[in-house]
């Protein structure tokens, strides 16, 4: 008898456990595409599924490597910037729904390789509790066969990438637009925020990332870290967010409202929210002039860098500090001074120009030359037509008077 309750303890034992972990099954998204390698200039739809979770309301955000694929279309209420996409969906009675199905995206290939899409988000039950989901990953390999994929593998999967491929926090506002070689951003938040949550996912999965700095924010200027440790550990990177923790948003604007140089244009086209740049100048410059004006009249620029332009690329900094004192914003240019034989290679890629533009214009002139000798033969032939039918005219009005005094 005491073997068959003892039997019995050990099976209802097994049947918590079994519930628990039911229970307590992490959610989870996942990504499901009518396929998995594709060829270059091929397109790809996939959709995404809700496991082990019901949800109310949430806001989806896909990433991928825009430089291999492009982002062709999506549901209704998803909208499309560079390398993300956002998709936002609530239930239309405020009731939680399981078993969702999201999709179709579509996609096109266009470099070979490969690459991860990453999907994200904030999602929340019908009381308004948030709801943690795990971040959902679809790979991707773009290619003619697998021995040529190996020969371009991406760097997403090699152990020793400490790129991040997302970055983002739980607030709108941070400047500027993610890029995976972008290691320095800008924060501003009110005074009541404590705390910040940062989402930030490696290309490679197998990398390790710790952050720092993001709770118990202070007045003032803070530093958010993002350590990513490479999967073999041979190196580290670091991400920093600069945050501003102020109840006047406007002493802490640090943004520039025109960054120009004298000596060329900037690549590319200047925006506030962009903070690095390149350009090219000719061998013969030592210096650059540099208009920098920030947005606020009160703040103040300074520029390193510009005065000593090496063979080579340079590096120059345009810093903005705020009125307030604190706040500062950085942006960088990279300034390449071409050396003699890059100097050659550039004079005589102008004179190609030069010598097309000149033979464009020389056609135009000719075409236009033809044009109008046209256009005056056509006038000349009106005009002798109009002579020849009004001679006609005047002919017939005589003849008629003529006969008209004969009878």
């Amino acid at each position: 008898m005491k073997k068959i309750i003892g039997l019995g303890m050990i099976i209802f034992l097994l049947f918590l456990i079994i519930l628990q972990g039911k229970c307590f099954a992490q959610s989870k998204m996942r990504i499901l595409a009518d396929k998995y390698q594709i060829k270059k200039e091929e397109e790809i739809e996939f959709h995404i599924e809700f496991e082990d979770t019901e949800v109310a309301a949430f806001t989806l955000e896909l990433y991928w490597d825009h430089t291999k694929l492009e982002y062709i279309s999506g549901p209704e209420n998803s909208n499309h910037s560079g390398n993300r996409v956002v998709y936002t969906w609530i239930h239309e009675r405020g009731q939680n729904e399981a078993n969702l199905s999201i999709g179709n995206f579509k996609f096109k290939a266009i470099e070979e390789g490969n690459v991860n899409i990453i999907s994200t988000g904030e999602f929340y039950n019908e009381n308004g509790q948030r709801v943690e989901i795990d971040n959902g990953v679809l790979e991707i390999k773009i290619g003619e066969s697998t021995q040529n994929l190996e020969q371009v593998q991406s760097q997403n999967s090699t152990a020793d990438n400490t790129n991040l491929s997302v970055l983002r926090l739980d607030s709108p506002g941070i400047s500027p637009e993610f890029d995976s070689t972008t290691y320095e951003y800008y924060f501003i938040t009110d005074t009541t925020v404590q705390n910040i949550e940062v989402t930030a996912i490696p290309e490679n999965q197998n990398a390790a990332i710790m952050i720092t700095g993001n709770r118990n924010l202070k007045l003032g200027e803070n530093v958010i870290s993002i350590k990513v440790e490479a999967e073999d550990k041979s190196k580290t990177s670091e991400y920093k967010i600069y945050v501003t923790k102020t109840d006047n948003k406007e002493l802490a604007n640090a943004n520039l409202e025109t960054l120009a140089v004298r000596q060329g244009s900037l690549i590319p086209e200047f925006d506030s929210n962009k903070t690095k740049y390149s350009m090219e100048i000719a061998n013969d410059i030592e210096q650059i002039d540099i208009l920098a004006i920030p947005q606020k009249e009160n703040a103040s620029v300074s520029i390193t860098g510009n005065d000593k332009m090496q063979i080579g690329d340079n590096k120059i900094e345009v810093v903005v500090l705020a009125e307030n004192g604190t706040t500062q914003k950085k942006y960088e240019l990279n300034v390449h001074r071409r050396n003699e034989e890059e100097e050659i290679q550039e004079q005589e890629a102008n004179k190609v120009e030069a010598e097309k533009l000149s033979a464009i214009l020389e056609t135009k002139a000719q075409d236009n030359s033809e044009q109008e000798e046209e256009h005056q033969n056509t006038v000349l032939i009106s005009i002798i037509i109009v002579i020849i039918g009004g001679l006609l005219i005047a002919g017939y009005i005589i003849y008629e008077k003529k006969i008209k005094g004969r009878k």
